[in-house]
């Protein structure tokens, strides 16, 4: 195959994408217009409390766009002509697309002024429509352009990874809640970093999930610290950098001391700043 045509199949198809971006915005606006009634289950008495659940509108915009996000990114990316030379699963690549999606759910949603939610509102097709891109061309190393996508699809995980800690710390609710909810956003954050090293599934997965039951179990502990939601998603943040950097070495086989003592020196640099800045 000549190489010009090659650098061609290398671009999603931009049909697919449009469509995409087509449907997800216009169910966005929908949303907008039309003001879905909240869904609630009954109270139920748990260790002794009342525990009930409320799903409101803007709860469902979130899954509706983070579902079409997540179809729609994988039958674009599965399309690359190096799909077959890729080192992980098709899912891991949709992960980033996805919590983007949700981020941009949550700033539509929180839009008070129609100005607020236009300028959201376009923001959220450019977002998506860039991390949909760069998940395709990550999908595989010998891709054009995979070390810069790889790059800030990197930054992005824990930029949005932040943004939803925050959200979810910010309902005020039970841990036997807010728990669960951040050990799989944090799993599937984690899963998404290590998973391009390479390494076996299993491997891959057996880190993820410690490091997402530790957070869980830090979100119980820190419940009865006082500090701000912003505060204590920014120390889960510091533990899934620290544990992905470690981890991510030692998938690689290259952990050695100087690694693991960067690592935690950081992290205890960057959770004392967070604690002297605190409100």
């Amino acid at each position: 195959m000549p190489k010009g045509e090659v650098a061609r199949t290398q671009q999603p198809t931009q049909g697919k994408l449009s469509v995409l971006l087509a449907v997800m915005l216009l169910s966005v606006a929908l949303f907008r217009i039309v003001e879905l009634p909240a869904l609630s289950w009954g109270v139920f008495q748990v260790f002794g409390s009342p525990l009930g659940l409320r799903v409101g509108g803007q709860a469902l915009l979130m899954v509706l766009v983070a579902g079409l996000v997540f179809t729609g990114t994988l039958a674009i990316v599965q399309e690359h002509p190096l799909a077959s030379h890729r080192v992980r699963p098709l899912v891991f690549s949709l992960i980033t697309p996805t919590m983007g999606s949700l981020v941009a759910s949550v700033l539509l949603t929180q839009a008070s002024t129609w100005a607020l939610w236009l300028l959201a509102f376009v923001a959220a097709g450019i977002v998506v429509g860039g991390l949909v891109y760069l998940s395709y061309q990550s999908v595989a190393v010998e891709a054009r352009g995979y070390t810069f996508a790889r790059a800030v699809l990197n930054v992005v995980d824990y930029v949005a990874g932040f943004v939803l800690l925050s959200v979810i710390l910010e309902q005020q609710g039970r841990a036997l809640i807010t728990a669960p909810a951040v050990a799989l956003l944090s799993g599937l954050w984690i899963a998404e970093l290590l998973s391009v090293t390479g390494a076996p599934l299993k491997r891959v997965m057996l880190y993820s999930g410690a490091a997402a039951l530790l957070e869980a179990e830090l979100v119980w502990i820190l419940a009865y610290a006082r500090l701000s939601p912003w505060s204590v998603a920014a120390l889960l943040a510091i533990v899934v950098y620290v544990w992905v950097g470690i981890s991510y070495q030692h998938l690689l086989e290259r952990l050695n001391r100087r690694v693991i003592f960067e690592f935690v020196g950081m992290g205890m640099l960057m959770t004392l700043a967070v604690l002297l800045l605190a409100p």
